[in-house]
């Protein structure tokens, strides 16, 4: 399900970069940065704790470089072991953010930026106890982000950018977030 909003959104942002690149020329970029990174996530077999786990994905902005819109898919998995209760583990996710981002540039060579929006995510728990496997796949859900990051300039085209971005899940308790720090490259299109 997640899946199919990751491929409309592909194709609405697409769309969009064709109507409007083609009016505002040189004022716009398009970014696409392949993101591979850490995130903390709470878990809740066999007791709830935290996990840290490698993610991957990409994301793609469109717009000035005060103001500009943002698309961003994250995969992860996990897996744990728990031999005392004879259980293994594996969690998956699917993040979708859609979103804004703000930012401006310091000597032309640093870029420092803000961002929120909203995630849509989808998980898969499958736990296997004893030989019996239990997949269970929840429902999407949605959360609102916030973040910051700065990006690097290494030559005309390309710059390297590193990003912490909070996922609100149960807001005002902040105990209950995700985290999410990522690092990347960006290939801008003028």
């Amino acid at each position: 399900m997640l899946r199919q909003y990751v491929q409309l959104i592909g194709v609405l942002f697409i769309l969009l970069l064709a109507i409007f690149q083609k009016s505002a020329r040189g004022i716009t970029s398009v970014g696409i940065e392949p993101i591979v990174g850490y995130e903390r996530t709470q878990l809740l077999v066999p007791n709830s704790h935290t996990k840290d786990r490698l993610v991957y994905g990409a994301r793609a902005t469109y717009g000035f470089s005060f103001l500009s819109a943002e698309a961003e898919y994250l995969h992860g998995n996990s897996s744990e072991s728990f031999p005392a209760q004879n259980l293994s583990t594996k969690d998956g996710s699917d993040k979708l953010k859609v979103g804004l981002r703000s930012g401006i540039d310091i000597l032309s060579l640093i870029n420092l930026y803000v961002r929120a929006g909203c995630q849509a995510n989808q998980n898969q728990h499958e736990e296997t106890s004893s030989g019996v496997t239990t997949v269970t796949k929840q429902a999407v859900k949605y959360h609102p982000y916030g973040g910051a990051g700065l990006r690097l300039r290494f030559g005309r085209n390309l710059k390297a950018t590193a990003d912490l971005t909070t996922v609100f899940r149960d807001f005002p308790n902040m105990n209950n977030n995700d985290y999410q720090l990522t690092a990347g490259f960006v290939v801008q299109v003028p």
